[in-house]
C-alpha cells in the first residue's frame, strides 16, 4: 500500500475553507471554478457583510473573520465570501502563467449559498475546501418563526427593526429595514419583511453586520460554477467535516485507503499511521 508523506498531505488538506489559512496548488480546481460556470440571474444590489466568527468551540477567544457577499437578482439569490473568490482569482492566474502558488490569508469560506435555486429551494456548494472534493446539496427554503419586537437601532443609516429566532441549534437575532423590503440577508436566512443588516446568535459566536449597500447601475451576473460536484444531504457533508476534524488522517485513509507517514520524535523516524491526528478547529453555524 503506498504511503504518503505527511508534508504533502497537510499541503494537500490546507486548502480554504472555514477552518483553514493556507493554500497549495494541489487545489488545481480553482481553474474549473473560475472558467466554467452557468448565469442563472443578473444581480441588481450588492450587499457587502463583515462576518466575525469562532472557528473552534473550544477556544471563544480565538475569532476569525470573512468578507461575505450577498447578490440579489429579481428571481436569485447568492451568498459567498469574497476572500475565497480573491484568493480563486490570484490561483488562476497562477495556474495560466504556470506559477506555484502558496498564499497565506484570512480564514474564508468554501460555501455558496443559492436561494431559489431551483424554485423554492437553497443549494448550497462547497468548492475544494479541506475535504479534497466538492459538494453539492439541495434543502427546502428554510421556514423561520421569527418574533419581531419594537425595539430598533441605525445600521448603515438605516432604521432596522429587531427579530429574533430559534435555527438549527442556536438563538439569533437579526436587525431588518423596511427601508430596503427585500426578504433575503446573510447565510441562509430571509423571512422578513426588509433585508437583514446585522445577524448574530446570541452566544456571539457568529456575528453579521452589513457594511456596505451597492445598487448596481450595470447588473451582475449570478453565476453557478461548472464542477465535479458530489451529490450529498446536508447532514451528511456535516459527517464528512466532523470525521476530518475529529482526525484528518483517519478521513485521509477512509477517503484514499493510504496510509501517511508521520514523524516520531521519539525514533527520529517516519512511521505509517491511519489514524492518530489531533483534533483541528470544528464550530459549524448549523448545530443540527
Amino acid at each position: 500500500m503506498r504511503k504518503i508523506n505527511i508534508s504533502w498531505l497537510i499541503l494537500l488538506l490546507c486548502l480554504n475553507n472555514v477552518f483553514s489559512q493556507n493554500f497549495s496548488r494541489r487545489s488545481i480546481e480553482n481553474k474549473v471554478v473560475l472558467d466554467k460556470f452557468s448565469v442563472i440571474d443578473s444581480a441588481f444590489l450588492k450587499c457587502t457583510y463583515q462576518l466575525n466568527y469562532v472557528c473552534d468551540s473550544n477556544y471563544m477567544d480565538r475569532k476569525s473573520d470573512d468578507l461575505q457577499i450577498l447578490l440579489i437578482g429579481k428571481n436569485i439569490s447568492k451568498f459567498y465570501s469574497k476572500y475565497r473568490w480573491d484568493y480563486n482569482l490570484y490561483a488562476s492566474e497562477s495556474i495560466k502563467k504556470e506559477k506555484d502558488y502558496y498564499h497565506i490569508k484570512k480564514d474564508a469560506w468554501s460555501f455558496e449559498v443559492f436561494k431559489n435555486y431551483p424554485t423554492g429551494k437553497i443549494t448550497v456548494t462547497d468548492i475544494v475546501s479541506m475535504l479534497q472534493t466538492s459538494h453539492v446539496y439541495e434543502e427546502e427554503m428554510p421556514v423561520f418563526n421569527w418574533k419581531i419586537e419594537n425595539e430598533q437601532q441605525t445600521v448603515l443609516n438605516y432604521i432596522c427593526q429587531k427579530a429574533t429566532v430559534h435555527f438549527r441549534g442556536r438563538d439569533f437575532v437579526a436587525w431588518f429595514t423596511q427601508e430596503i423590503p427585500i426578504s433575503n440577508g446573510p447565510w441562509k436566512f430571509g423571512g422578513l419583511p426588509g433585508l437583514i443588516l446585522k445577524l448574530y446568535d446570541t452566544r456571539n459566536q457568529f456575528v453579521y453586520e452589513c457594511t456596505g449597500i451597492e445598487m448596481l447601475k450595470n447588473s451582475e451576473p449570478i453565476k453557478f460554477y461548472k464542477v465535479n460536484y458530489q451529490k450529498i444531504t446536508r447532514e451528511g457533508l456535516d459527517k464528512l467535516f466532523q470525521k476530518n476534524h475529529n482526525d484528518f488522517i483517519a478521513y485521509s485513509y477512509f477517503l484514499t485507503g493510504q496510509e501517511i507517514n508521520m514523524y516520531n520524535p521519539q525514533t527520529k523516524h517516519y512511521e505509517p499511521k491511519t489514524s492518530g491526528a489531533r483534533k483541528q478547529a470544528y464550530n459549524p453555524i448549523e448545530l443540527e
